[in-house]
């Protein structure tokens, strides 16, 4: 009788931290929210002007904290209005200039309150305006008030890669500790059981 109740407690101990280990490290992967594709793609060579950028991310985008600039070959901004949210797509409408290299720049936040920053790049020729030959001026951004604690959507800071692989050395950290506490409680418990 005494054999099976250590090898059970042992086993309930190890399913309950693999499943742990196996929610834990899954979660914040799964939630980070990134572009998926464009439109125009990026790099891609356009001969007809777009009428809006189109923007397509993995998961629902806030639309309070939604910004897209878009610079054209003379360095101008091209955007016409505000952009649009729907769920996960953000559509920028435009107004080019001209054939030539165009930048565009996007700042969002995702309903889970990660933010997410990027930008691409697309090139109009044979539109019938002028061709600059200039590089694009980078797309600044307007600056956002950082949102309230008491607004819905709360922004995250980003998460930098440092931060993952400090978060999973203290998940393996806390992993062995456990480990160490069962075998040193079952080791005890033998001891004392064999009257030693």
């Amino acid at each position: 009788m005494f054999t099976s109740v250590p090898r059970n407690l042992v086993l309930v101990a190890a399913t309950a931290l693999a499943s742990l280990l196996l929610v834990l490290s899954g979660g914040p992967a799964a939630a980070h929210t990134g572009l998926q594709s464009s439109t125009p793609a990026d790099g891609e060579t356009l001969t007809a002007a777009p009428d809006a950028i189109s923007l397509t991310f993995s998961s629902a985008i806030a639309s309070e904290f939604a910004q897209v600039a878009v610079t054209g070959p003379d360095g101008e901004s091209v955007t016409s209005g505000e952009a649009a949210i729907d769920g996960a797509v953000v559509s920028q409408p435009v107004s080019t200039s001209g054939d030539g290299a165009y930048v565009v720049a996007y700042r969002v936040v995702s309903d889970d309150g990660h933010p997410v920053s990027g930008q691409l790049t697309f090139t109009l020729t044979g539109s019938g305006g002028a061709a600059t030959e200039t590089a694009p001026a980078q797309p600044t951004l307007p600056t956002t008030p950082a949102p309230s604690p008491n607004t819905a959507t709360a922004v995250s800071p980003a998460v930098d890669s440092d931060a993952d692989s400090s978060w999973g050395l203290w998940l393996l950290l806390a992993a062995a500790g456990l480990l160490f506490i069962v075998a040193t409680w079952l080791a005890l418990r033998r001891r004392g059981d064999t009257g030693g």
